[in-house]
């Protein structure tokens, strides 16, 4: 009876040890990377200054989308198409040659061209709006959706 309580008071002990060996806490691994958006959470985060639809842009292309038919229409503004919105409200449309005025407004995401006063506004969704990338889409849910690609060129 003695070897049998010597033998568990043995394996008690090599139990016990390990336990403690295997309690013990391994130092923090921090993994090493090159990624520089890392948030550190001492600097409050500043949002992005929203882009503005002020100054003068270019037309890059125009696609209008016929029934499902996309169909290259920029020749139709030409290549040295241009809008410029004016602080005022004003907007110019040039194509080169001759300069149309007209007013301008913006709601959220939904611009309009006001050709003639008094009259309804032509109105476009503005689809990107980028410090150097405009996109804007009219006729959204028609036959004749018409979307123009601009660049800031001022």
């Amino acid at each position: 009876m003695k070897k049998k309580f010597s033998f568990a008071a043995v394996c008690l002990l090599a139990l016990m040890a390990l336990i403690a060996v295997s309690c013990h806490k391994e130092d923090d691994y921090t993994p090493v990377t090159n990624d520089t958006t890392v948030a550190n959470d001492t600097v409050p985060d500043t949002p992005e200054p929203t882009p503005s639809i002020l100054g003068k842009w270019k037309l890059d292309s125009a696609i209008q989308n016929v029934s499902g038919n996309e169909i290259d229409i920029t020749n139709f503004y030409g290549y040295e198409f241009f809008l410029t919105f004016l602080e005022d409200g004003t907007l110019i449309t040039s194509d080169g040659i001759n300069d149309v005025e007209m007013q301008w407004t913006l709601d959220g995401d939904q611009l309009g061209f006001i050709q003639v006063p008094g009259a309804a506004p032509v109105m476009y969704l503005v689809e990107v709006l980028e410090t150097e990338r405009l996109v804007i889409v009219n006729g959204a849910g028609s036959d004749y959706v018409t979307t123009m690609t601009l660049h800031r060129v001022e």
